[in-house]
């Protein structure tokens, strides 16, 4: 069954700007016990639901459906709700952390939306060194668990554009057109130099190709396995590689 109130806690946390420590803080308990909540493991007693709704918002109707009263803000996730914070807080605008960092405005537009949910550890770094702040643990926890795929990895993001920022490791990569849509996926024994060879290509452009994302697979046999069963699952969805090919 879906689960409704949990989906609409974090919805509503994340609208807030809280992390998942920040909102067990404020209700007396731990993050972990928040997050177990949001995933339907535990339901909050009603008292605890009266406390939520003064810290989020009201949360009644989402026991029954998705509740026309609930807010919908856009889809973010905890780390790009502690980007847009610690940015506002250093008193930078999204160019002015882009010349900082050296990333792209595109990418960190991209991470405060929530297009990009677990930036690579490369670009992580680049931001706590231009914001002077260090990403707090909890924050690193959250999208870790949300990002993880059991017995693989963690789902990472790129921006296919940013040449200095590829992921030179071995894995299976998709990219997504600006509407979020998988236009291409594919595999390589070093994604950095893959991407590169596609740079050339006509429908390498934005808004065909605008992000990108990686899960790091060492196994060549697995990393043609995952990529066939990726493309064969989204069929005509994936526009430009249909056939498993170098295009």
């Amino acid at each position: 069954m879906p689960n409704k109130l949990g989906d609409a806690i974090r919805r509503l946390r994340l609208a807030q700007g809280l992390t998942l420590a920040e909102l067990g803080e404020k209700l007396g308990m731990t993050g972990p016990g928040v997050r177990n909540w949001e995933i339907g493991q535990i339901v909050p007693n009603n008292s605890k639901l009266r406390r939520l709704e003064e810290i989020v918002g009201r949360l009644t109707l989402a026991k029954e459906s998705e509740g026309s009263d609930l807010p919908t803000p856009p889809p973010k996730n905890v780390f790009g709700v502690w980007l847009s914070r610690a940015r506002s807080e250093a008193g930078m605008s999204v160019p002015e952390l882009a010349r900082v960092s050296g990333l792209s405005a595109v990418a960190i537009y991209n991470i405060e939306s929530g297009r990009s949910q677990n930036p690579q550890a490369e670009t992580k770094s680049r931001l706590e060194k231009a914001l002077k702040t260090a990403i707090p643990e909890d924050v690193k926890t959250e999208v870790a668990e949300e990002q993880e795929i059991a017995g693989l990895g963690a789902l990472t993001d790129f921006d296919p554009h940013d040449r200095g920022a590829l992921p030179k490791v071995a894995g299976v990569y998709v990219f997504y057109d600006i509407s979020e849509r998988p236009v291409y996926i594919g595999k390589a024994a070093n994604i950095a130099d893959r991407v590169i060879n596609h740079s050339d290509k006509f429908w390498f452009k934005s808004p065909i190709v605008f992000n990108a994302s990686y899960i790091a697979i060492e196994n060549d046999d697995m990393r043609h396995k995952i990529e066939q069963v990726l493309i064969k699952f989204l069929k005509s969805n994936a526009v430009i590689n249909k056939q498993s090919v170098d295009r």
